[in-house]
């Protein structure tokens, strides 16, 4: 470990203590051969830009997105979920002789997301799937699956997300009678075989649609087997639940301030109307670079002790709001995210963990106090400093729940069905008190 490795442990505890007493910056004690003094400074530039992702991973998202809006800002916005449901289908599993006569099929789903204008109808298409997810394979954004032109049923509903937050598509007879004959059959004697035969569903919005809904992964999609026993009353379900699915969101952003925005070609304010910009699912982030970092390593005995990012955004007008939390994810030259040998992306960790574990990411929180987002950056400053981090690119992306991102023991991979699930959106004014990074560091003489 080198000089300023060493002295950036040592120095963060003091650093840490300096603050507890509230004491202004001053010369503090080190081994009697090290002369050093703690500095600080909020002048150092940060630039931004705002950039488009080639793609962004969709599939395992908590949530399905639904629906197409007009955002002043950003665009026609359409959103169209493709899934999979899947359960063995066997009413005699138990050993019985029991006869059963189908009744109905219906896909009941629920939403507790909702981005847009709830006032006007909501009309959309059911279609079923050609073909089948592939088991393994990674989903983005602009992912798309063949399905029949001809839509198998259509709905048109009211919202009333404080109300009445349920739908359910009926679903033709014969598609019903079709699963049901399948009832202890090698065909459906598994999920994975019942989606061989059956495939899946996509839901397509109508072109007028003025809102995009979230259906619940989890809970809020069940195909629904309705029989009943011969000569009996009493109806039983088969509920066949969600399996794989992902989620293709596209935008027309055309005669907006993002009308030049093309894929991972990076455009300053100057360029989009004086501001930055940030939408989830869409893949459109902030990036983040601090171009004049190394001047402050210029003689190669600095320590920071303290860095953080504060970021302050733009207030959104009407029924649009800010993501309730963001992350920072590592980039290069190119605009890409870095990935690690498993592919997953690198996030930002929590400040003071070690980069070579990426346990777990660090997620800022919306103060309303403040109306800022602020990111610690101690740690994966000064691995900069010692070469460790050969690039000061970071990216700007939206996380869906806060709540649930708490636990060191989780893996990293429990994080990512909660981004790009969602389209939450933030503008920036990029001026020094709105993007300004504060660094407390040490000089040795």
């Amino acid at each position: 470990m080198n000089w300023q490795a060493k002295a950036a442990l040592f120095l963060v505890t003091v650093f840490t203590i300096s603050l507890t007493a509230c004491e202004a910056p001053k010369e503090i004690g080190l081994p009697p051969e090290v002369i050093a003094e703690v500095q600080f400074t909020d002048t150092l530039t940060v630039k931004t830009s705002t950039v488009l992702l080639d793609s962004v991973r969709t599939n395992s998202a908590t949530q399905l997105l639904l629906g197409s809006y007009r955002d002043p800002i950003f665009g026609r916005v359409t959103a169209q979920p493709y899934f999979e449901l899947g359960n063995r289908i066997d009413f005699n599993a138990d050993g019985s002789t029991t006869t059963y006569v189908y009744d109905s099929l219906t896909l009941d789903l629920a939403y507790f997301y909702y981005y847009g204008d709830t006032l006007q109808p909501f009309q959309m298409n059911l279609h079923r799937l050609t073909d089948t997810l592939i088991t393994g394979k990674t989903y983005y954004n602009n992912s798309t699956m063949p399905y029949e032109a001809t839509p198998i049923a259509t709905l048109t509903i009211d919202p009333k997300p404080a109300t009445n937050n349920t739908f359910k598509f009926k679903l033709p007879d014969a598609l019903g009678k079709q699963i049901f004959d399948l009832s202890g059959k090698p065909d459906a004697s598994s999920a994975s075989k019942f989606v061989q035969t059956f495939k899946g569903f996509t839901l397509v919005p109508s072109n007028n649609s003025s809102m995009v809904m979230g259906l619940p992964s989890s809970s809020g999609i069940s195909l629904n087997l309705y029989v009943h026993i011969t000569g009996d009353t009493v109806g039983k379900v088969q509920a066949i639940p969600l399996l794989k699915r992902f989620n293709h969101v596209q935008a027309n952003r055309q005669g907006t301030e993002l009308a030049k925005l093309q894929p991972l070609k990076p455009l300053s304010a100057a360029e989009t109307g004086g501001l930055n910009y940030v939408q989830d699912a869409l893949g459109i982030v902030t990036k983040v670079e601090f171009p004049y970092l190394p001047k402050l390593f210029a003689d190669g005995r600095v320590a920071i002790n303290r860095a953080e990012l504060n970021i302050v955004p733009e207030q959104p007008q009407g029924r649009f709001f800010l993501p309730t939390g963001l992350t920072m994810a590592e980039t290069d030259q190119t605009n890409r995210l870095l990935r690690s040998v498993g592919g997953t992306e690198l996030l930002l960790p929590v400040d003071g963990s070690t980069f070579q574990s990426y346990i777990l990411p660090q997620v800022s929180v919306y103060n309303d106090k403040f109306r800022n987002y602020n990111f610690v950056l101690t740690t994966y400053l000064q691995a900069v400093s010692i070469g460790f981090k050969k690039s000061t690119g970071l990216l700007l992306m939206p996380v869906s729940s806060t709540s649930s991102l708490v636990s060191l023991s989780q893996p990293l991979s429990i994080y990512y069905p909660y981004l790009n699930n969602r389209l939450e959106r933030l503008t920036i004014n990029p001026t020094r008190e709105n993007v300004k990074l504060y660094i407390f560091y040490t000089t040795t003489k």
